[in-house]
């Protein structure tokens, strides 16, 4: 089991609050405090990275954003999505498709020579 501590707060605002999410095999649990909030199948749960410290985690169809003390190990332990879109947040859908491009370029010169 792997627990990430972090603060948790409603998607449209409002107070953060301590929170624990553990990841448990196909689980996720919530406690805030030392108050279970509930258990989810990780596959009920919709986890998308907001910025390179907060996701968003929707249960049962309400969405809060968390930020856990360690980032880079919650995005690892969940499937993270990433939004690729040329306007997100992070700029990868650009830099994606600068890299294909660029690829696909040095590809028809290699084939050129």
């Amino acid at each position: 089991m792997k627990n990430f501590t972090g603060r948790m707060s409603p998607h449209d605002g409002g107070d953060a609050h301590s929170a624990t999410v553990m990841i448990d095999g196909h689980w996720l649990r919530l406690m805030q405090g030392n108050r279970r909030v509930g258990a989810w199948s990780l596959d009920d749960v919709v986890v998308e990275r907001v910025t390179v410290f907060r996701f968003n985690i929707t249960l049962d169809g309400v969405t809060n954003t968390f930020a856990p003390d360690d980032p880079a190990g919650f995005a690892e332990s969940v499937d993270v999505v990433v939004d690729l879109r040329p306007a997100s947040r992070f700029g990868l859908g650009e830099r994606v498709r600068k890299a294909k491009e660029e690829l696909a370029a040095a590809h028809a010169a290699a084939d050129e020579d």
